[in-house]
């Protein structure tokens, strides 16, 4: 079998930027289509694009793994024994109940937006306007609630920031992490519900890829973009917890604003 070291490289390249950039509150989908457009505007590979969305699906999923067990044992007692918990009662239908803004807007208009949006040129917006927003809501509202403080109705209002970043350069985790700063959860707080929230639009993006695995597993691509998106998203995960505990938000806004003028001036 002929390999195509430049494909490898490039699906190097890509694992790591959505291990990177689908974690931390800067936006994947503005640094895919940048190193996309970097590469001529070639389109995903097929392969490339089933692998990086499994990969940082099975990220969260290693990196939380007790907290999904204590929501697996939480609705099981419930289930048998009758028991309430925070994690059967509150978290996971906070979850669920949040989840369902994007899940319908995505489904409604995938592909509208992606027509009207997904281009350099339009994601500087986004990029700068939540980065500024990032900046102001970390500096101003005051971190006096935990993730143990969390209702069904925070669950909710954090979906509906999360259905925002529907559009490229928004980011999934700067929309949540935002909205649960707004909402008065402390950084961390904040932070681990949107990593929590996220996993089902991760799971549903994979699920909807998975038709396609037959067809990647053959292709080294694949799993270099999977192994790189697992081992670098796990390492983005345990970064901005720790990092966003000591140091806060505003390195990421300015981060995004240097980003946005910079592909402004490049693209124009």
């Amino acid at each position: 079998m002929n390999v195509d070291i430049s494909a490898l490289i490039y699906a190097l390249i890509l694992g790591v930027v959505q291990g990177i950039t689908e974690f931390l509150p800067v936006s994947s989908s503005a640094h895919l289509i940048i190193v996309s457009w970097f590469f001529q505007g070639d389109t995903l590979p097929l392969s490339l694009n089933v692998a990086l969305h499994i990969g940082t699906l099975v990220a969260v999923l290693i990196y939380f793994k007790k907290d999904w067990w204590a929501i697996a044992d939480g609705v099981l007692k419930a289930a048998t024994k009758k028991e309430k918990s925070f994690s059967s009662h509150v978290l996971l239908p906070g979850m669920i109940i949040g989840s369902i803004p994007a899940g319908v807007i995505g489904l409604l208009w995938k592909d509208e937006i992606e027509r009207f949006f997904h281009n350099p040129g339009f994601v500087v917006y986004p990029l700068a306007i939540v980065g500024v927003a990032l900046w102001l809501v970390d500096l101003k509202v005051p971190a006096k609630r935990s993730l143990q403080d969390l209702s069904i109705r925070d669950g909710f209002l954090v979906g509906l920031a999360q259905a925002c970043a529907l559009i490229p350069g928004t980011s999934r985790s700067g929309a949540t992490i935002l909205g649960g700063r707004l909402l008065g959860f402390d950084r961390e707080s904040a932070a681990r519900f949107s990593f929590l929230l996220g996993t089902p639009a991760m799971l549903g993006a994979a699920l909807l890829e998975a038709k396609n695995i037959s067809q990647s597993l053959s292709d080294p691509v694949f799993y270099i973009g999977f192994v790189t998106s697992i081992i670098v998203g796990i390492l983005s995960i345990h970064f901005l917890l720790e990092f966003v505990k000591r140091f806060g938000l505003a390195a990421f806004a300015i981060y995004r604003v240097i980003l946005a003028i910079s592909l402004f001036f490049l693209v124009n």
